[in-house]
């Protein structure tokens, strides 16, 4: 399975993160696709089975968790979306690049230029992602050979994200065998599916 691994800098605390995304695997006619993030302190994992197309939750089959020394555990199906969505905000948020297929973002392209990261030097491809007023909320460097997503550095208000390395041979992190999840994390267990956060069951 094919990796890259990226420093991510907060500019206002200088807080380091090591982030990794790979494909480890191949289920069927699906994917296992996998992200850890690690700012040394805390370790996260979030692992996905992907059929089609990754931005359409109802193609997210499975999905694994695991936080630092504690067990690995999967989502309920009904769980998915909802997994989906925090683990797209965990990326946004270490890394501060949108989604450029957010409502009202579009990408732009803006030419190529040889950039030196250490991981080495690369000519890419400049692209933008730009809001509904023409503000450009993140810039980074595209490069096809990079996989899986092709970044080889990025830079927004907040953050500043270069490749470490990428390549081959990708192995998941998770190693165990995940438990069943009963509730999604920050849901109490016994509060119904669907029900608004901050609303208990009777009895709460």
């Amino acid at each position: 399975g094919v990796w890259s691994e990226y420093r991510v800098v907060e500019k206002d605390s200088g807080k380091t993160t090591r982030m990794r995304m790979a494909i480890v695997g191949r289920e069927g006619d699906g994917w296992w696709y996998e992200v850890v993030q690690d700012d040394g302190e805390h370790r996260n994992i979030v692992k996905m089975l992907v059929r089609g197309d990754p931005d359409d939750p109802d193609n997210i089959e499975r999905l694994i968790l695991k936080s630092g020394d504690a067990p690995a555990s999967e989502m309920p199906k009904d769980f998915v979306a909802m997994g989906r969505r925090m683990a797209v905000h965990m990326f946004e948020r270490r890394s501060g690049v949108p989604a450029a297929g957010a409502e009202g973002l579009r990408l732009e392209r803006a030419g190529r230029r040889k950039v030196t990261v250490p991981a080495g030097t690369f000519e890419a491809e400049v692209h933008r992602i730009v809001d509904s007023q023409g503000k450009v909320l993140a810039t980074y460097d595209f490069v096809p050979k990079v996989k899986p997503f092709g970044v080889v550095t990025s830079q927004t208000d907040t953050t500043t994200m270069e490749l470490l390395g990428y390549g081959t041979g990708a192995k998941s992190a998770v190693t165990e065998t995940p438990v069943p999840m009963t509730a999604p994390p920050g849901m109490p267990a016994g509060m119904p599916r669907g029900m608004p956060p901050g609303v208990g069951p009777k009895g709460q």
